[in-house]
Formats: C-alpha cells, structure tokens, sequence
C-alpha cells in the first residue's frame, strides 16, 4: 500500500506551500555575504562558522547562495563541484537554513559566455544539487547580461531539466519605471517570483521605495523584495523589510527585516514535460498552420489521389464549436487509433466498432 500511495503522489499535481522567505545576503557589504558560500576561497571554517552565527542570530530562513561568478568580492569560481557543494549546502540545512540558488552572477567573465553555455552549465548544477535547494533564481540582475528572450530560453531549458522549484528573475533598479512595463513583461513572462531590486531604500526614500513595490506587485505575480540595503543586520534595512512585507503579494525578503511575517509563497508543484505535453504546445502554437495544412492536405488527397495509400485515414469536420481534423489508422477490424486536432490542444484518439 505504502508504494502505491508513493506511486500516487508522483503523478498528482498538488499545492506546494514555501514559507515566509527571509535571507540578509548582505552583512557587512560583501564581507559575510552567503553569495559566497560556495567560493573555495570562502571555505574557512572561521568565515563559515561566523557567517553562520549571523544568519542564525539574525533569524534568516533561507540564503542566497552565487552557483557561478568571477566577482573577486563574492568569490572567484565556474565549475561545478558536487561533493564540496553538497557538503557546503549541508551546513546551511543543518543550521535550519536553505540553500537558494543563484544560477550566475552579474560579473560573467568567463571563457564561454553565451546563453547555451549557461543553460550547459544550469543542467550540471540541477544533476549536483538540485534535492538540496530550496528553489532559484535564474541571474542576477539579468538585464545587464542576458535578452528577456534568453531568460525565457533558460528558464524553459530547467523545466526542460525536470525542475519543479519555483524559478525566480532579478533584474536592476533602473528597469522599476512605468516605460519599462512591456519589457519588464517580457522578463518576467515564464518567471514564478520576481526578484525585485528597489535600489538602495536609504537613497530613495520610503515614499519610493513603497511605489517601486507596489509596481512590481501589478504584474501579477510573488515579489521577493531582494536588494534595498547594503548592510542587512542594520535598523534601517529590518525597517525598510518590514514596510516591504506589509504588502500583500511579497512572499519575502533580501537585504534584513524585523519580526513581521510576509505571505507565503504558493505554487504548482510541476511535472516534467512528457513528449505529449509538447505536441500539445506544438499544436496550440501552431493552430492556423496546422489547420491550413490539414485541409490542403485532405483537399489533395480526396482530388487527385497518391500513387500508394496512406497509412492512415483522414476527416476534416468543421462546426460551431471549431474544426476538428483526425487521423485516424485501423489497428483491427474493430479498433482505430488516432490522433485528433482540436483548438488549443491534440487528443488521442480510440475508436471500437461493435
């Protein structure tokens, strides 16, 4: 009984809830920064033991943690490590902290630089870690790298991989004004979190910092208010996290926060895509050509005929409700099995005679 329900809960799609996200990646500038915490040059078990203490003290639920970088302040490395790096993420989950990744840095001074580079580079991190992390966050500050188009393609290439975490998008502060709405769409399109950069809140004020939350909260989507300090342990930056997580649709926090609780961040558990998921999305993509096509193609069969029979029958109806083209192949003299083209989607198909 025990498989079987095992069995049952791997095919279910069922509502997945992540707690109140609270992380400080920020502690005295850099110098205590978990983006680091995978850097070999970040191994000392004095920095390790000290940055702990301090998230621990600080109440923090989560770290942002960098899975690639060439910033000399965060950390210098572009390789995947999977026995280091899983007994790196061990530490945090065994202080009662998850790991959150951070797929590249802004600072991309690498040898190969492109976007199916990164996505190579994505699967290696997902094979190594992927039962350790919490969830990611596919670039920091992605705008400054990457097209909204490639972040679609990355975003796309993980779940492509079989993550079912929630996947996060970070961009700069600059990308927070009206103007920016159509391209900001498009970044955040596939995204499940934006990641929000506010800018640095002592600068902006808290009339803007509020504003710049409450436009991010209009796309429709969990906001993590990540980055408006630059030192998270700080009175101001637990004020500025607690203003953040009195808006309803912040799931968390980046840069320090007091003891007020943001709304929890709820998902979709995923299932990795099947081939038929993707004939399906084929055929909605392509809805019109598939249609034209299946008419020419039954027009040009019913008129002049091939020289040898097709392996299959075809019927074109067209109703109220829309068209509908089948094809359809005898397996027996009672049996036919096809596949039917509908609106927005395809469906198998099982005939049985009597």
């Amino acid at each position: 009984m025990k498989k079987i329900l095992a069995l049952l809960a791997g095919v279910i799609v069922s509502t997945a809830v992540i707690s109140d996200y609270k992380s400080t990646f920020l502690i005295n500038g850099a110098e205590y920064s978990t983006l680091s915490w995978l850097a070999p040059d970040y191994s000392n078990e004095k920095w390790t033991l000290t940055t702990l203490n301090k998230l621990v003290n600080n109440g923090d639920t989560h770290a942002d943690v960098y899975a690639r970088s060439t910033d000399r302040n965060f950390g210098h490395f572009d390789g995947v490590d999977r026995t280091y790096w899983r007994s790196r993420l061990n530490r945090l989950l065994d202080s009662g902290i998850s790991p959150v990744i951070w797929l590249t840095s802004d600072d991309r001074n690498f040898s190969d630089n492109t976007v199916k580079k990164q996505i190579e580079y994505n699967n290696e991190v997902v094979d190594a870690v992927d039962d350790l992390v919490s969830h990611y966050v596919v670039c920091l500050e992605c705008d400054e790298s990457f097209s909204a188009k490639a972040v679609g393609n990355m975003i796309d290439a993980l779940r492509e991989k079989g993550v079912n975490k929630p996947i996060g998008v970070h961009l700069t502060p600059h990308m927070y004004k009206s103007n920016n709405t159509a391209r900001l769409k498009e970044y955040y399109e596939k995204a499940d979190v934006i990641y929000l950069q506010t800018g640095w809140a002592k600068e902006i004020g808290e009339k803007e910092f509020r504003k710049r939350i409450e436009y991010a909260l209009t796309f429709g989507k969990p906001v993590v208010v990540s980055e408006y300090d630059r030192e998270g342990t700080t009175s101001t930056a637990r004020t500025f996290g607690n203003i953040a997580c009195s808006y309803e649709g912040v799931v968390g926090t980046g840069n320090g926060r007091g003891n007020t609780v943001c709304g929890s961040l709820v998902t979709k558990t995923l299932k990795k895509k099947t081939e038929w998921d993707r004939i399906q999305e084929f055929a909605k993509k392509n809805e019109t050509e598939l249609m034209m096509f299946s008419v020419l193609l039954v027009a040009a069969y019913n008129q002049f005929g091939f020289d040898e029979p097709l392996p299959f029958m075809m019927r074109f109806n067209f109703s109220d409700n829309g068209y509908q083209m089948e094809f359809n192949k005898p397996v027996t003299e009672t049996i036919d099995l096809g596949v039917g083209v509908q609106p927005n989607r395809a469906l198998f198909k099982f005939k049985w005679k009597f």
